[in-house]
């Protein structure tokens, strides 16, 4: 997963493999414990505008998952650290600080 965060905005994009653990409700409404992470890579290439491609490999947002038509539990596999590293403050400027 990763985590990009902007001043108080935090976005998680997760990986193709990551992302089709994720899925607790296929497109059917049926109840499923992840998908095959090339059904989501067919899903990616039939609506690309939900997805983000990074170099050879696809990222979704929750927002992206759910658009796309599935319900996801992201409590499922993910647990917060809280360590939150801060690349770009609101004026967009670089920055790294981390809270602990």
């Amino acid at each position: 997963m990763l985590l990009v965060k902007c001043g108080e905005r935090e976005v998680r994009f997760y990986s193709l493999a990551e992302a089709s653990r994720l899925i607790v409700r296929n497109l059917w409404g049926v109840p499923v414990d992840g998908i095959h992470s090339e059904s989501l890579r067919r899903s990616y290439r039939d609506k690309p505008m939900h997805g983000k491609k990074i170099g050879r490999d696809v990222f979704f947002t929750e927002d992206n998952l759910i658009a796309l038509g599935y319900e996801i539990d992201t409590d499922k596999y993910f647990i917060g650290l809280g360590d939150i590293v801060e690349l770009f403050n609101e004026e967009g400027e670089t920055v790294a600080r981390t809270n602990r």
